[in-house]
């Protein structure tokens, strides 16, 4: 096949309003073979006669909503890479995105033509880059719980008792290690092989977001959980797009509830490591703390010797990561 015959990446763009439907289309016009759909049930239909690299939905929708689907998108074409329009004062959206659809991206409106054009083509190359070793993720785990686990489950965690909620859940799911120190957790992500990641968020200029971050880009096999009372949308956004969180759990769960989705990043983990080219389907984007991302490619040796500056006390842990 020569370059002129290489087909565009398909993006499938759904909406109730004409006016954003061709915002898209011309926006994303000569790079991409665009088609659209006014609607989730018509968008479903598309979706299960052709497929489609990347689908983009609007949230606010009459009869089906963006997170609902998205959530049926995602069992319809797994292989296509989900996209979530919205405003950041929807806070249930944007949970919903991260807990039933599994959004690539978060994207607010109004968006920036620019960055939405990239992150369009970041979900675009991820997909091209794996459809070759294509296989349907299974997220399920038996459903009586009998299957065994033996892989770290670090819990990362001011709170102690949280610690104690996740120790009455695991019921043999996984070896679990608790700490409120985050120099004692990156001594655990080092040391030992943690599977799934486990940790409280407080606001997005938290340690516990650096270590999100950090650990998502460094050691893209490991799962990450929120557990948290946070309920700033914003937050929660940021923790999708420069934290690819698996889950997000509003405090407090039951253990029951606590069980089955630590079982399913368990799961997820393992996949992980049997595919690892997957991960590039939950790779993060380059945070918005531009101090976090100096001390990041400062301690991964990614700014040459002379320029560096030194990394600030508080993220001195960072280069832990890299030794």
């Amino acid at each position: 096949m020569t370059m002129n015959q290489v087909s565009l990446p398909k993006v499938l763009c759904v909406d109730d309003e004409p006016g954003l439907l061709r915002s898209l289309r011309w926006l994303l016009r000569g790079q991409y073979e665009v088609a659209v759909a006014s609607s989730g049930f018509d968008g479903l239909a598309l979706l299960s006669a052709e497929d489609f690299d990347v689908v983009i939905s609007d949230q606010r929708m009459p009869g089906m909503t963006g997170t609902e689907f998205l959530e049926r998108a995602r069992e319809v074409s797994p292989r296509s890479i989900r996209l979530l329009l919205t405003g950041y004062s929807d806070f249930n959206a944007v949970l919903s995105s991260v807990n039933d659809s599994e959004v690539f991206r978060f994207v607010a409106k109004p968006w920036d033509n620019q960055k939405l054009l990239e992150t369009v083509g970041d979900a675009a190359k991820v997909v091209r880059m794996t459809q070759a070793s294509w296989v349907d993720f299974q997220d399920t785990v038996s459903a009586d719980g009998s299957e065994a686990f033996h892989e770290s489950v670090l819990v990362f965690d001011n709170d102690a008792s949280a610690g104690a909620q996740w120790q009455a859940s695991v019921k043999g799911a996984g070896k679990l290690l608790c700490t409120n120190d985050i120099g004692e957790a990156v001594s655990h992500l080092t040391r030992q092989k943690v599977a799934v990641l486990i940790t409280d968020i407080q606001g997005a200029q938290s340690q516990q977001m650096d270590l999100i971050r950090a650990v998502r880009r460094n050691q893209p096999q490991v799962v990450v959980l929120v557990y948290s009372q946070e309920r700033d949308s914003v937050v929660i956004g940021r923790l999708i797009n420069e934290g690819q969180i698996y889950r997000f759990i509003a405090k407090p769960a039951g253990p029951e509830y606590l069980n089955r989705t630590l079982r399913s990043a368990l799961t997820r983990h393992r996949q992980l490591l049997a595919m690892p080219e997957r991960a590039s389907r939950h790779q993060a984007q380059v945070s918005e703390d531009l101090d976090f991302e100096l001390d990041f490619a400062s301690a991964s040796s990614q700014i040459p010797t002379a320029a560096r500056k030194p990394i600030s006390g508080a993220r001195s842990w960072l280069q832990r990561l890299f030794g």
